[in-house]
């Protein structure tokens, strides 16, 4: 099972996903739903490793519900992540995605010196094998070969002095700098988007959730454009696609979906 392109946004619209994945009980919802348990399980990965909104399962029992159905199935999605991310299959999955993500720590080649003098050994290396190439081709081939080879080394002689090897050995050490600088800042990235404790990336993404579908307009007018149903107000059509999907379900699954949330929330501690 796949997770979190971060877990960023995941588990926020884990939440607005609920209201696809839910019926009357907790336990009953997938098997209402025609859902198998792994489908919904990869649906949460996918959620989490993308920031897919919509994962794609199946929304037409949703969709046929009364709204006040659909305010008990959102609930009761809710509950079924609850449970579903306190489990031990989650956070064994979860602890192996994390570690997966780590970025990996900058490996050098021994000391600045010692690579300086590899580059230096690499360089000889090089030349004695142009050497042995150039010496096997025809005659009419090999001098004009053999005087570039001499430019070359000749020039790479005049270049090894005292300071353009110390010139080379900066280069060395401030090219590690800047890749052990940039895993640092990977590695802050990673610890914020995977948290050892997934609670604490689950209650960020509700906080997120609570934030961006708390004020959604369910009296916002629509009209059908080219095909596609966009709002009457701009600033309603850039809002974010979970934004609408709770607009879509309505003021009963969305109500009940916030309320569930804030009760989660409060329980992580906030």
């Amino acid at each position: 099972m796949a997770f979190v392109s971060r877990i960023a946004r995941g588990i926020g619209c884990a939440v607005a996903l609920a209201s696809t994945i839910a019926l009357a009980q907790p336990s009953d919802v997938l098997t209402q739903l025609g859902i198998p348990a792994e489908m919904a399980k990869e649906a949460v990965g996918i959620v989490l490793n993308n920031g897919i909104f919509n994962p794609g399962l199946p929304a037409r029992a949703f969709k046929l519900m009364s709204p006040e159905m659909r305010g008990t199935a959102a609930a009761a999605g809710i509950a079924w992540l609850r449970t579903y991310t306190s489990s031990e299959e989650f956070k064994q999955t979860y602890a192996k995605l994390r570690d997966r993500r780590r970025p990996a720590t900058p490996a050098f080649d021994g000391t600045p010196e010692d690579e300086l003098r590899k580059q230096a050994d690499e360089q000889k290396q090089q030349a004695e094998e142009s050497k042995k190439a150039i010496a096997n081709l025809p005659p009419e081939q090999r001098a004009q070969l053999e005087e570039a080879l001499a430019q070359a080394q000749a020039l790479a002689a005049q270049q090894d002095t005292p300071e353009m090897r110390k010139a080379r050995l900066e280069a060395i050490k401030t090219s590690r700098a800047e890749r052990a600088k940039d895993y640092e800042q990977q590695l802050a990235i990673w610890k914020d988007e995977y948290p050892e404790n997934p609670s604490v990336g689950i209650a960020k993404r509700l906080r997120e959730f609570l934030q961006t579908c708390g004020d959604v307009d369910f009296a916002a007018k629509t009209t059908m454009k080219n095909g596609k149903m966009v709002f009457d107000r701009e600033e309603y059509q850039s809002k974010s696609s979970q934004w609408k999907m709770c607009y879509r379900a309505g003021p009963e699954a969305t109500g009940a979906a916030l309320t569930a949330v804030r009760v989660w929330l409060k329980d992580l501690g906030g």
